[in-house]
């Protein structure tokens, strides 16, 4: 029995390799200042800065300035403009120190030392790192409506597997919907499955004994697995693998360890897969 690792989210995450960080010269208006001061403090007493030059440079000083401030003020409108819009941001993942993609609905804006932040689930994003800006979806509230009525039935829907991108046929019944990034889910319970495998996390390889004292202790405790479910033809050959999350209810095993048949709840499929309802 392999214990492969569970990858993070399946729904809409992706990294890229963070550059290495550079210095990139520019100077704010309080390094200027400093500059200026430290140039009045240590000018040759006999030969010291003309009136000129100086009215110059606090001229240079009050444009520098004034550009900062305009750049804040537009940074702080763009922000103030994108609540109640879907964004995409490119952040830094502080843990890692690598690129992570994010997407969501701006709920409000938060400002923090002259730089605006556009508020995303709770998580602050700043608004230079977003990339795009679009207007939410309107139609989910519809589209759950159009799938009430398969609450309580039983459906046959293709489950495609997010790696693999193979197709397998899972039926079940509708317990409730659950609207996901824009698409509507059917959670599906009763689900007969052929499990061929499970996916650990670090934390359960570290005190996994075997597949049945495992699936007993998430059947107690009431929590989800990550379960490689098979369909095997009548030869008993494998026709596809899909990889599904979901709560065990009842299983069956053959005395070489293998599961032979399993129950499973709480198991999302899309609803626009359904291809059968009874």
């Amino acid at each position: 029995m392999s214990t492969s690792q569970v990858n993070g989210s399946q729904i809409t995450e992706n990294y890229f390799t963070l550059p290495a960080e550079r210095k990139t010269g520019e100077l704010g208006k309080d390094d200027f200042l400093n500059l200026l001061v430290t140039q009045l403090k240590y000018q040759d007493p006999l030969k010291p800065m003309e009136d000129k030059e100086f009215i110059a440079q606090m001229a240079q000083f009050s444009s520098l300035e004034q550009m900062q401030n305009m750049n804040t003020t537009f940074t702080s409108i763009k922000a103030f403009s994108m609540i109640g819009k879907e964004i995409t941001a490119t952040v830094k993942n502080e843990d890692t120190g690598e690129l992570q993609v994010v997407e969501g609905l701006v709920e409000s804006v938060r400002l923090s030392n002259g730089k605006a932040y556009a508020v995303v689930e709770g998580r602050d994003i700043l608004v230079d790192d977003i990339t795009d800006v679009y207007e939410p979806t309107d139609y989910e509230f519809g589209e759950i409506a159009d799938f009430t009525d398969i609450i309580g039935k039983n459906i046959t829907a293709a489950f495609i597997d997010a790696e693999t991108l193979k197709t397998q046929n899972l039926s079940g019944d509708v317990s409730s919907l659950e609207l996901i990034n824009g698409t509507v889910y059917s959670v599906v319970n009763n689900v007969n499955a052929m499990i061929d495998d499970v996916m650990l996390s670090e934390e359960e390889k570290a005190t996994f004994t075997n597949l049945e004292s495992y699936l007993q202790e998430k059947m107690e405790k009431g929590e989800q697995i990550t379960a490689v479910v098979v369909q095997k033809d009548e030869n008993g050959e494998i026709q596809s693998k899909v990889t599904v999350n979901g709560l065990i209810k009842h299983y069956e095993m053959n005395e070489q360890g293998e599961i032979t048949n399993a129950i499973m709840d709480e198991i999302k499929i899309p609803a626009h897969n359904i291809l059968k309802i009874r």
